[in-house]
């Protein structure tokens, strides 16, 4: 799933801060931070935008009944637990969100 390669990517995905119809995104490499995407991960995500952008908005909210909403939280909770941002488009937020959009599947 898309979501879960991009937080395996270490790529943060944020709403831009003037125009909200733009995403933001940043990578962390060893070398500090990136403004580029691997050419797959970028098509994906212009492809998704509009989703990805109401993801970021708030407009995602696990179906409680399933696991869904377990997965999202046990997933944020190991990040937070290991010290990672855990904040909406963080990686570790993006990876969580789509292992939870999984469970929904």
């Amino acid at each position: 799933m898309l979501m879960v390669e991009v937080g395996r990517c270490g790529i943060e995905l944020a709403l831009h801060p003037t125009d909200p119809s733009r995403l933001r995104f940043r990578r962390l490499t060893p070398n500090g931070w990136a403004a580029d995407l691997p050419p797959d991960l970028a098509a994906r995500l212009r492809t998704n935008k509009a989703a990805v952008l109401r993801m970021l908005a708030g407009d995602y909210a696990p179906d409680s009944e399933c696991d869904a909403a377990y997965v999202l939280g046990e997933r944020l909770g190991m990040a937070e637990g290991l010290g990672m941002a855990t904040h909406a488009g963080s990686a570790a937020w993006v990876m969580a969100v789509g292992e939870s959009m999984e469970c929904e599947q």
